[in-house]
């Protein structure tokens, strides 16, 4: 059963109920979860099917930004993609430099998860800008930042899926594109915009033959796993700044996540506390009174 998180009543979440909702599908345990922490910020648009009208790749994003050694296969999995899927903007109360520090540190993002509640994926930093994680139901995957600014990031991975009884093994590669705004309210409080879209290319032998039976199995998992991380990253923004203490203490013992990495992100938490932040931690509570405990209208 996934777990549900309550918070006290005199501390509602920044943004409302509706970020709040129980799922269809457990986030970790029955979906792909490596896609799912990664694959961000998306709320729940129809899959397009790609390759009926062929995207222009400079206006997709910038070459110039992405290094030489990288261009042409960003280039190959935007222009052949299988899949492509891409976000309406969304926006949400978030100080820029911890969503930032959890966007570029999955590893933190998801230590914070499974302190919150069971889940058999697994996540590791192999390079500078690499990691390489499965999910426990039959995927696996190396990530790559190729571009990781402020406003824009650029990913490209190598992901291969096989199914629970063998039967079916896909190969492929993904481009994810998350666009980034930041801006203030007048009242000084900061907000967040983004935008994400993704570029799926199958590359498995006699994809073609089996695409009929195997395109609904990969729509609905990206389509579950992109709703699902949308969900995810902006909701553990929020609580990173509700509960401080809890998100530092958690970071400060995971001593497979590198030293300066952990330092970096207690330095962020502590210079952005805000006044009256819980000491606390969250707490599982009965969804129908987790809706009941919070209140306020999400902003779109």
């Amino acid at each position: 059963m996934r777990p549900h998180l309550a918070f006290r009543k005199h501390s509602p979440l920044p943004g409302g109920p509706d970020l709040m909702k129980p799922k269809k599908t457990d986030m970790f345990n029955s979906a792909r979860t490596v896609m799912a922490f990664l694959i961000l910020l998306v709320p729940g648009l129809p899959l397009v099917q790609a390759g009926s009208k062929k995207t222009d790749v400079a206006e997709t994003v910038p070459l110039n930004l992405i290094p030489t050694q990288y261009r042409e296969s960003v280039s190959e999995v935007i222009r052949g993609a299988s899949f492509h899927k891409k976000s309406q903007a969304e926006t949400f109360p978030a100080n820029p430099r911890v969503y930032l520090r959890l966007l570029n540190e999955p590893t933190l993002t998801l230590s914070l998860w499974q302190d919150l509640g069971e889940t058999p994926a697994k996540l590791e930093q192999i390079g500078p800008s690499q990691f390489r994680g499965t999910d426990g139901s039959g995927t696996s995957a190396v990530w790559e930042y190729v571009v990781r600014s402020p406003k824009l990031h650029v990913m490209m991975c190598d992901l291969e899926y096989v199914s629970p009884r063998g039967a079916a093994r896909l190969n492929g590669r993904i481009v994810l594109i998350v666009r980034s705004g930041f801006f203030q309210e007048v009242n000084g409080d900061p907000w967040v915009q983004q935008q994400v879209e993704i570029f799926v290319k199958v590359d498995s032998r006699g994809w073609k033959a089996v695409a009929a039976t195997l395109r609904p199995v990969i729509e609905k998992i990206l389509d579950e796993q992109v709703q699902e991380a949308g969900w995810f990253v902006s909701l553990m923004t929020r609580l990173v700044e509700m509960y401080p203490d809890w998100a530092t203490s958690v970071v400060e013992k995971q001593t497979a996540i590198p030293a300066e990495t952990r330092t970096a992100f207690v330095d962020v938490v502590s210079q952005t506390r805000k006044a009256g932040a819980s000491t606390g931690r969250p707490v599982m509570i009965d969804p129908q009174a987790q809706q009941a405990s919070l209140a306020g209208p999400q902003r779109r």
